[in-house]
């Protein structure tokens, strides 16, 4: 039986994170998106790819600073992430204070990282491919940590947030 094609691509589970970027000193020009599509992409060098829609203002604010951090998120910010990071324009809103999270300095690159996610892998841009409506960012994993925050981490499957373990 065949199924729409958009539809078949829901099949495939994603890691639900939130890639940030800009200054994090600076509100008016720091930012973060929900994102689904991202994906490690090779073992050596390390590197990691997020798909973006071209109108984002986190793609605006990755391709002035040339790096992004991936922000791996427990449950504890499901509603966060969905509900600020996943919904609203940071071209308007401090998404950080209104998700009423922590806005801090990476350790080696210039953007803001999320104080509460269990992970955060820090990238500078290799590269930008087009791939269809969306924008495919390649970033090489310079740093990595874990903040000690523990709980199930996100997964996008089928249209929904499941809880992974």
């Amino acid at each position: 039986m065949s199924i729409p094609l958009i539809s078949a691509l829901d099949y495939i589970p994603h890691p639900l994170v939130v890639v940030t970027a800009g200054d994090p000193e600076n509100p008016k020009r720091r930012g973060g998106m929900a994102a689904a599509w991202v994906s490690r992409v090779s073992w050596s060098p390390p590197l990691v790819m997020v798909s973006i829609a071209p109108e984002r203002f986190t793609l605006e604010l990755i391709r002035e600073f040339k790096e992004f951090a991936i922000n791996v998120v427990s449950e504890d910010l499901e509603r966060a992430v969905m509900d600020v990071f996943g919904t609203l324009s940071g071209r308007d809103t401090d998404k950080f204070a209104r998700a009423g999270v922590g806005a801090v300095s990476a350790k080696k690159i210039k953007a803001p990282v999320i104080r509460e996610a269990a992970v955060v892998i820090e990238c500078k841009v290799l590269k930008e491919v087009e791939a269809g409506d969306h924008i495919m960012v390649v970033g090489e994993v310079i740093e990595a940590y874990r903040s000690g925050v523990e709980g199930p981490l996100l997964l996008w499957h089928r249209g929904s947030v499941t809880k992974l373990k």
